[in-house]
């Protein structure tokens, strides 16, 4: 009895051994679609990494600015304590006189000669080129002249047509963060191309300079001057690449008429579109 007990131990060890031996084969056979899996999912770990540390950046800008509005907020308040108790304090009659006076003060200011270049200047320019009153403030008060269009963000109407096959589960946020940072790139690419070829050739980067002109001599044509940029481009001014994620919002982007995309050799242009 104790010699058929022992035999049914040792065949229930063979047959688990059989088992893993099994397993271990079904494993050694299918080796190489485990690696490929394997590396698909590090990939994947990769994307989900690299969009953390920018994600995490992202919040510790915001987390900043918010801090400066608390800051900005109380400072606020500390001014609005100081209008009212102005406002009570101060009779109307002093504050009219001293609009009056800042008024004549300005008006002084500003002599016939320079008011008749400014109307010389208004008049000789085209009437196509002219910019709005607005644009041209900001271009005098601020020196920032626009260097290229801005792809505008997306609206929340405009966000609810997205068919879902496109957007999937990205919100409207992601993709107006993504167009903010196209027109930081495309901000600082064009600003290097209007710095011309001495800038260019004193930086040491006269070969960046011809690459960008030789590309604009494939896409741009007598009738159009477009803006455009490609995956190098985002990569060299974002500090990030274009992922799998990043380029199926492209193709968000291009469904909402914000960019067209042409291929030059082996080369892809996302191009803006400004009509």
């Amino acid at each position: 009895m104790a010699t058929s007990c022992s035999l049914e131990k040792i065949l229930e060890q063979q047959c688990e051994k059989l088992k893993v031996l099994e397993i271990a084969t079904i494993f050694i056979n299918s080796k190489k679609e485990i690696k490929e899996e394997l590396f698909e999912m590090y990939k994947q770990v990769e994307d989900m990494h690299r969009d953390n540390e920018m994600m995490k950046n992202r919040l510790n800008k915001i987390k900043e600015q918010s801090n400066r509005c608390v800051e900005l907020s109380l400072f606020l308040k500390e001014l609005d304590k100081k209008i009212i108790h102005m406002e009570k304090n101060i009779s109307s009659e002093l504050i009219d006189d001293y609009h009056h006076s800042e008024n004549s003060l300005c008006m002084s200011i500003l002599s016939e000669d320079e008011l008749l270049k400014q109307a010389l200047i208004i008049t000789d320019t085209d009437s196509e080129e002219q910019m709005t009153p607005l644009k041209d403030c900001k271009k005098i008060l601020f020196n920032e002249p626009e260097v290229c269009p801005i792809i505008p963000a997306i609206r929340e109407d405009e966000f609810k047509t997205i068919p879902k096959y496109l957007i999937g589960r990205q919100p409207i946020e992601i993709v107006n963060n993504l167009i903010d940072t196209i027109n930081q790139v495309l901000k600082a690419k064009y600003t290097f191309l209007t710095q011309g070829k001495a800038h260019a050739r004193k930086q040491g980067t006269m070969s960046l300079y011809l690459h960008y002109k030789k590309q604009e001599l494939d896409v741009c044509t007598n009738k159009e001057y477009v803006y455009f940029f490609t995956a190098s481009d985002y990569e060299k001014y974002a500090n990030s690449k274009l992922n799998k994620t990043k380029l199926n919002l492209l193709t968000v982007l291009r469904h909402c008429k914000r960019l067209r995309q042409y291929t030059v050799k082996s080369d892809i242009l996302y191009v803006i579109q400004t009509k």
